[in-house]
């Protein structure tokens, strides 16, 4: 995947999630599927890292091409992201069932989340190094070439 289709791809998957989310509470799958909870905050911690990810690093509104990144500020910012994002969610999720719902809350499921959001950022960070390496090793490519052009 190049530098040009990874906003693409991120849009993509967000519809994916809208829709399957759209769709699991239309047909109960949630509560139907107890599996189903795990693959949805998978796909999420896959996104909200990505999403991060290309923020800093690809700068989408910049001309600048790419800031060349640690991969452990890759991990970092993909961890901090997932925990402000998904740690968020969970906060959301215990204050309707404390003072809206009034039902009780299920810590066994709040630690599964979490642990589904980092999985899925770990997917994240994989999925965006190798765009990342795939588009600097296209881009010494095309500086090879440039640079044999003017010789020749």
């Amino acid at each position: 995947m190049l530098r040009k289709a990874y906003p693409i791809f991120l849009l993509i998957l967000i519809a994916i999630i809208a829709i399957l989310n759209f769709y699991a509470y239309k047909f109960h799958w949630y509560w139907e599927f107890w599996w189903f909870d795990m693959i949805m905050h998978t796909l999420g911690g896959i996104w909200v890292a990505s999403t991060a990810l290309w923020l800093r690093y690809f700068r989408p509104f910049s001309s600048e091409f790419f800031v060349v990144p640690k991969k452990s500020s890759v991990f970092f910012i993909a961890f901090v992201s997932i925990a402000l994002v998904g740690g968020g969610w969970e906060l959301f999720e215990f204050s309707l069932d404390k003072f809206i719902t009034f039902a009780l809350h299920d810590s066994w499921n709040t630690v599964s989340d979490l642990f589904f959001d980092f999985f899925g950022s770990i997917l994240g960070v994989f999925l965006f190094l190798s765009v990342y390496n795939k588009n600097v090793e296209k881009r010494k490519k095309e500086k090879e070439k440039s640079a044999t052009e003017v010789f020749f």
